[in-house]
């Protein structure tokens, strides 16, 4: 009997033949924005998107703009390590909330 195959290698499989597997990996940019940047700075700045490798930041002012385009290399360094690939080429922060949330969690 034949060993059974891991899930890990069938999901694997499957989103690359229906060709989903790129927008995946570059989801991940978008979930591990907390863990990149740590649950202060994710208060007040949420990735929402990402697309032909830029990663889509809201912030809630411009000081918090401001601050995180000066940290934004140490930024695509840490996601890119967190994803174990160069998916996050650039980051576009741009002032407002994200969906119906308000960034300061009010």
């Amino acid at each position: 009997m034949a060993d059974p195959e891991k899930a890990g290698n069938i999901l694997d499989r499957l989103t690359q033949k229906m060709g989903i597997a790129a927008r995946l990996e570059q989801e991940k940019a978008v979930v591990l924005w907390e863990e990149a940047v740590g649950k202060s700075v994710a208060r007040r700045a949420k990735a929402t998107s990402v697309r032909g490798g830029i990663l889509f930041v809201r912030v809630e002012n411009s000081t918090w703009l401001q601050e995180l385009a000066l940290l934004k290399e140490g930024i695509i360094e840490k996601l890119n390590g967190l994803i174990g690939s160069e998916i996050v080429k650039d980051i576009v922060f741009k002032i407002g909330t994200a969906g119906k949330e308000k960034m300061n969690g009010r």
